[in-house]
């Protein structure tokens, strides 16, 4: 078996993945399981334990997967990415103290709105705003409603600083995870002592795990965690990073050139500087992966998840189509390639979920008459959400932080026609990552830095990252789509009103 093939593990809130790359970054095995998350009312939680015997069974899986034998040196590292935000609490034994608080889960929204009547706010020094699925205003909230459990809480966690601690029995976290929570001091990198004292949980200051950075090696895979997974004991574990900035790393997006627009269930658009600059408030700003560099994200839930939720409603009315969802897609990307740019003048607007796009408005089909057919409200869905990443990477252009080639990842990439529609609304070539899981490529990269291989994630990317393919912009259509960029826009305002603004 050739050594020095990483294992990687995903943890989304949709599903977590594991993945077995080569050392050159070719993807050779996956497995993947649906996140147990438990949904009700604002509540949004997951059994640790569970958690975390779905991953180890991924892994076995995905090792099989690949040809590896239980215990075999074939892995040389292993790294986690997860979910921002949230909350994993353990006690000084290591164990969970209750189940984890999603990203999602809504029930710390009346502290946030709280803090913000009251003035409190650090986003001088931490350059985030608080919001409800953030570690923090949980545990403030926690604190308030489950005194008890909030009292047991030794360390409060990240999503895949939990199932590093499972590997390898450490407590660690990483810069992305850290400054993702709003508990950094962005301008020295440490985590900012104000922060809890401010939002009235001072003793928080004791909660908070060791930060690392990305790529350095926090443990080694236990012996109860080798019998579990199969993975080798002793075998070494980095940090990892958070998933946003996992998926720009693993998709070669790294440099002062580039952008990485993800999308999937969000809308998410996301630049690495060296400088730390002025944006506006809607960016969060966090530690990059290393020293000297910052990551900028700008996004919103008004992506491909609202192609999915418009299917879903079809279905509800017509059933599964023949051929199931993958040939489905086929027809619709014929039918949308042989539309014009504007859709027949439909347009959509993609606040299924509202935004800050556009804080008053709903999601609207606006222009429709009788000539339409099914495929002008397909492609006006395609259009409408890469007009709303448009309007973020404009957000990030304000800050100065605008970037000539853009990077395309998540559920869109997979469709050449919603590809030639992104290239033309940003009037940019576009290119797409080869890796199925650019995410958990975005670990190798940091296994391969960590573990020595790779001197530096540039040198990684160079050797581990392939562009997949390229759609440049085709001057006609991409005129026509700037007329259709500003009758979004529009439409945004004449229904949303002066808060409907983008």
């Amino acid at each position: 078996m050739e050594p020095g093939r990483y294992l990687c593990l995903d943890c989304g809130l949709t599903a977590t993945k594991a993945a077995v790359f080569d050392p050159g970054g070719v993807q050779l095995a996956e497995a993947r399981g649906r996140t147990p998350v438990r949904v009700a009312g604002e509540a949004s939680e997951i059994d640790m334990e569970e958690q975390w015997r779905l991953c180890a069974g991924l892994v076995s899986e995905a090792l099989a997967r690949a040809g590896e034998v239980p215990g075999d040196p074939a892995i040389a590292g292993v790294g986690v990415s997860g979910h921002g935000g949230g909350l994993y609490p353990v006690d000084a034994g290591g164990r969970p103290v209750r189940a984890a608080l999603t990203s999602m889960d809504g029930r710390a929204a009346p502290v946030v709105e709280a803090w913000a009547r009251e003035g409190r706010t650090r986003y001088a020094v931490t350059r985030h705003h608080p919001w409800a699925g953030q570690s923090l205003p949980q545990l403030r909230w926690l604190k308030e409603a489950a005194p008890v459990d909030y009292g047991r809480v030794r360390w409060a966690l990240g999503a895949k600083d939990w199932v590093v601690h499972r590997l390898t029995g450490e407590i660690s976290t990483d810069r992305t995870e850290a400054s993702n929570g709003a508990l950094i001091d962005l301008g020295n990198g440490c985590y900012d002592p104000g922060a809890p004292a401010v939002f009235g949980v001072p003793e928080v200051r004791g909660m908070l795990p060791p930060v690392h950075e990305s790529a350095e090696v926090v443990g080694e895979v236990s012996a109860a965690a080798a019998a579990a997974t199969g993975l080798r004991r002793g075998t070494p574990v980095v940090a990892g990073m958070f998933d946003v900035v996992a998926c720009a790393v693993g998709s070669g997006a790294l440099d002062d050139r580039s952008c990485s627009l993800i999308a999937g269930t969000w809308n998410i658009n996301s630049v690495f500087d060296a400088h730390l600059v002025a944006m506006p408030p809607s960016v969060k700003t966090s530690l990059g992966p290393d020293a000297g560099r910052f990551a900028y994200v700008e996004s919103s839930a008004t992506s491909a998840g609202n192609l999915e939720w418009f299917l879903g409603l079809l279905e509800e009315l017509g059933g599964s189509p023949a051929g199931g969802r993958e040939a489905l897609y086929q027809r619709i990307g014929a039918g949308v390639d042989a539309l014009p740019p504007g859709a027949g003048g439909v347009v959509f607007l993609p606040f299924i979920h509202r935004a800050h796009l556009a804080p008053g408005t709903d999601a609207a089909f606006a222009g429709l008459r009788a000539g339409h057919g099914a495929h002008h409200l397909v492609r006006a869905v395609f259009e409408g959400v890469a007009y709303a990443h448009r309007a973020h990477l404009e957000l990030l252009a304000q800050g100065g932080l605008s970037r000539p080639r853009a990077v395309l990842s998540g559920g869109a990439a997979s469709s050449p026609a919603w590809c030639r529609i992104f290239a033309d609304v940003l009037d940019r070539e576009v290119e797409t990552s080869d890796a199925a899981q650019a995410g958990a490529r975005g670990i190798a990269l940091a296994v391969a830095v960590g573990i020595g291989r790779r001197r530096s994630y540039a040198e990684a990317a160079e050797g581990m990252v392939r562009p997949g393919r390229r759609y440049p912009p085709d001057p006609a259509r991409a005129a026509a789509q700037r007329e259709g960029y500003a009758r979004f826009r529009d439409v945004a305002a004449r229904l949303g009103g002066e808060t409907g603004r983008i």
